[in-house]
């Protein structure tokens, strides 16, 4: 699996829990747009520790191949992370499917990072681990994720009634999907 990746302005590393300093500041300094989208994150989440354990356990599913998620960073700040686009839920052989989620520091928004990097990652993640369907989750109001994904070519497939719980409220979501022989 090809940990490492490089577009025309960007640098995606699979990262380890030495590099939880770098994540714990991306968290804190966008805590307050991300979290709305999140489920209950819990009350040491915003912690060193916290995010070195988080990190731990992604680096062991990565190694087994059950997910895999890539950190951002532009090409001129190599020590700082700019987004995530992540692929968990991997599953094979037969569905051979997988969910995309993804993150983008509030100071790197709208400039097109987040379509650059999940570009460069979905031909990796296709053909280095066998995955047809990506599927991204969206909540109905979050018209930019579902500009993102109809622009990257993830066609609309209904709502999931109830699907998350997002701030103790069941919350419908968008499913939206792309087959990597598009």
């Amino acid at each position: 699996m090809n940990f490492e990746l490089s577009t025309e302005r960007l640098n995606l590393k699979v990262l380890g829990p030495e590099a939880a300093p770098m994540v714990l500041s991306f968290y804190q300094r966008n805590k307050d747009i991300f979290e709305k989208y999140e489920p209950i994150l819990g009350n040491d989440f915003y912690t060193l520790e916290r995010q070195k354990n988080i990190l731990d356990f992604e680096h062991k599913n990565i190694m087994r191949l059950l997910m895999v998620r890539y950190w951002i960073f532009h090409k001129n700040n190599p020590t700082q992370i700019i987004g995530t686009v992540s692929y968990r839920n991997i599953v094979r052989p037969i569905y051979e499917s997988c969910t995309i989620g993804y993150k983008m520091d509030r100071d790197y928004v709208n400039q097109g990072y987040c379509s650059e990097a999940i570009r460069a990652t979905l031909p990796t993640v296709s053909s280095e681990l066998g995955i047809h369907r990506f599927e991204a989750l969206i909540l109905p109001d979050n018209t930019p994720s579902i500009h993102l994904v109809e622009k990257l070519g993830f066609k609309f497939e209904g709502i999931l009634r109830d699907k998350i719980i997002i701030h103790g409220e069941r919350l419908d979501h968008c499913m939206y999907s792309y087959l990597a022989d598009n």
